[in-house]
């Protein structure tokens, strides 16, 4: 079925109620109680001192942190300014068992390890599963980026068993709102934003983020220009209904960089060293379309429905180290030439419920979830000359190609979804739900012009959990929860195709209060076992098996808030086993990749409010990882522990403000993965903002 047809017909899915409502979108009815005009424009309740009392991950239906049965942490926007990160996997430094994951030579810096598993990409856009290499986003629309630990397949369907992080963009204002940031930093790093927003007519309010860099980087020769462009347009259509449309746009001309190769050799090298070509640059764009309706049935029940369409795509010039050679000096390279896009559409109907029975109070959702991801890529393979390692001399042209692959492939599925959070009594909440999922995926291959399909995975995904509050400041809980990913990819000897990786997780844990609930802390512990791990056949070595099993096990603290009025503070520590249990060709108790067994972070920032200081502050944080391995079969090598120090001295007025953040002061060498190499992250550098309301 082709993309268009697709989105037509989840068009066409509206029920008819749910029509009625659209039909009258032009015709905007005014709010006479501005009160009620802000909660109705505000995502989750405000946050101060970094700490979030709610998250809309979790549920979807914006439940208390303190009522929910797992660990779920919210990065807010005003953490994203403090720190001044410019990339959206920076966010992860404070969130416990999280490391980033760098990939695809730039394009993203979202991908993540969370609790011993990689993510794979996928992650979620205001609760829309954002599939796809490609993808570029930007923090300048960032309002919070929630990390849900554990299994999540109930709400969001195909997922790893770690966890996924969703980015919640800025909402429209209902007050006139203007402001102009202009950042320049080491490296030749230069970014402007603007972001503004308030009302266009009566009940018709608005949002504009906009966002331009023109960046050199550590990396010699790597080089990166972007513009992003998101606005967002909410019409009150009555006192009950609501529209939501939204756009983000971003294009980036960047030179394809994967860092280095897996050798120990490479740490004995400058962290600048570029193993690729500085001639080959990139240029993506990315496009994400979103609209959310949602009308109040009545005291009880409300009515939502989510569309997206998005799409990423462009040419793109790889130049990719492959490894040393056996004299220790050169690096074998390699080089596509390629046309690649992703087109992602989902559609979301919504029954959210907030009501009593026999005494039981209820807070549920019940859920279809339609999706499409669609990808097309031309790779044609090129030989690059081998580049020397300690002295290398760039210019290299690839020689003449041959045609590797030519694909098309869709993943279509389908989700029903039932969760309800009952208040049993005032002190005693139980979480339970479950979801249906079917998948299917389809692929052309351009060469052989040939299809193949393979038949539709389904699961059923559970989840439970229960909440004990022995005082208003204090949660116990406990819970289990399952994940369901299909492998698109790789037959049995006998031709079958590979059933999908199952997970589950048993979770325990505290969130406790203090301070008059200025400062919140939480601490879990958990265990994750994900089956049905492909490994190769022994008997035929091209065809796969799945005897495979991996567990995760750990210990994690978070803690944020305030400690004082105008001292901030947010801290994370965490212990991590995770190893494979069952392999027929790795070691048993070998070491996942990219995860250290023992991390740690703490951020503060404080603030004079009074005095003749008053204006002034500063931050500082510690960022701290031990170990980690770089690859299944596990080398006899790994990357190295590391400790980052940050810091920033702020100055405000009414109008403007003066920030100066302080990166990896102590010039540490740290080292992260991506799918196939080693990324170095940046040195001791500096960044200077200044930003403007007018």
């Amino acid at each position: 079925m082709p993309s268009r047809t697709f989105f037509l017909l989840c068009l066409a899915s509206l029920t008819p109620a749910l029509r009625a409502q659209v039909a009258p979108v032009f015709r905007v009815a005014p709010s006479d109680d501005p009160v009620a005009l802000e909660r109705l424009l505000v995502v989750g309740q405000p946050i101060e001192n970094y700490r979030a009392t709610d998250a809309l991950t979790g549920t979807k239906t914006g439940a208390l942190l303190a009522d929910l049965p797992f660990m779920l942490n919210v990065v807010p926007r005003e953490l994203i300014e403090d720190r001044r990160l410019v990339f959206l996997g920076e966010a992860l430094d404070n969130v416990a068992g999280a490391q980033r994951k760098p990939g695809y030579g730039g394009t993203q810096n979202f991908g993540a390890f969370i609790r011993g598993f990689d993510s794979g990409f996928v992650t979620l856009r205001n609760g829309f599963r954002d599939f796809g290499f490609y993808t570029l986003r930007d923090t300048a629309n960032v309002e919070r980026y929630e990390i849900l630990k554990g299994p999540a397949s109930l709400l969001y369907g195909t997922l790893q068993p770690g966890g996924i992080t969703n980015t919640l963009s800025k909402q429209p204002l209902a007050q006139p709102y203007r402001r102009a940031t202009f950042i320049a930093g080491d490296f030749d790093f230069y970014r402007a934003e603007l972001d503004a927003g308030g009302p266009l007519a009566r009940g018709l309010f608005y949002r504009a983020n906009l966002a331009y860099e023109n960046a050199g980087s550590f990396r010699d020769g790597v080089e990166n220009e972007s513009v992003f462009f998101a606005p967002v347009v909410t019409a009150v259509l009555g006192a009950r209904t609501r529209l939501t449309v939204e756009l983000e746009y971003k294009q980036s001309k960047y030179t394809w960089d994967l860092g280095l190769v897996r050798d120990p050799l490479v740490f004995a090298l400058p962290i600048s060293r570029f193993l690729g070509e500085p001639a080959a640059k990139n240029d993506v764009q990315s496009v994400f379309g979103s609209s959310l309706l949602e009308h109040q049935l009545n005291s009880s029940w409300k009515l939502r429905q989510n569309l997206s369409a998005a799409y990423s795509g462009g040419d793109y010039a790889l130049r990719s180290p492959l490894g040393i050679n056996p004299d220790g000096r050169t690096v074998r390279r390699v080089a596509y030439a390629t046309d690649e896009r992703s087109e992602n559409y989902a559609i979301q109907h919504e029954l959210i419920g907030t009501f009593a029975t026999g005494g039981l109070r209820h807070q549920g959702i019940v859920g279809l979830d339609l999706n499409r991801a669609a990808d097309a890529y031309n790779f044609l393979f090129q030989p690059l000359a081998a580049i020397d390692l300690l002295a290398p001399v760039y210019g290299a042209l690839p020689g003449a190609g041959f045609p590797l692959f030519a694909n098309e492939s869709t993943r279509d599925g389908f989700g029903v979804y039932v969760q309800d959070l009952v208040s049993v009594r005032e002190n005693v909440k139980f979480l339970f739900g479950g979801r249906y999922d079917s998948v299917h995926f389809k692929n052309y291959d351009r060469l052989t012009r040939a299809y193949v399909r393979r038949a539709t995975d389904s699961a059923f995904s559970p989840q439970a959990g229960l909440v004990y509050q022995p005082t208003r400041a204090t949660s116990l809980y406990a819970s289990f929860s399952t994940s369901f990913f299909p492998i698109s990819g790789g037959r049995t000897a006998s031709g079958k195709f590979l059933d999908p990786e199952k997970g589950d997780q048993f979770e325990v844990g505290v969130k406790q209060e203090f301070l008059e609930g200025r400062l919140g802390a939480t601490v879990a512990a958990f265990w994750i076992t994900k089956q049905n791990v492909s490994t190769p056949d022994p008997v035929t070595p091209m065809f796969r098996i799945q005897t495979g099993e991996q567990k995760s096990q750990g210990l994690e603290l978070d803690l944020t808030g305030a400690l004082l009025p105008g001292w901030n503070v947010i801290a994370s520590g965490a212990y991590l086993d995770a190893t494979v249990s069952r392999d027929n060709t790795f070691a048993v108790g070998s070491l996942l990749p990219g995860t250290p067994r023992l991390s740690g972070s703490v951020w503060s920032k404080y603030t004079f409010l009074s005095g003749p200081a008053k204006g002034f502050g500063f931050g500082a944080g510690v960022y701290s990882a031990s170990k980690r391995k770089a690859g299944l079969p596990n080398p006899t090598w790994w990357l190295p522990s590391y400790t980052r120090l940050d810091a920033a001295l702020y100055y405000a007025r009414e109008r403007w403000s003066l920030q100066l953040n302080a990166k990896n002061l102590t010039d540490e060498r740290i080292y992260n993965l991506t799918g196939t190499t080693i990324m170095p992250q940046a040195p001791r550098s500096f960044l200077l903002s200044a930003s403007f309301r007018f």
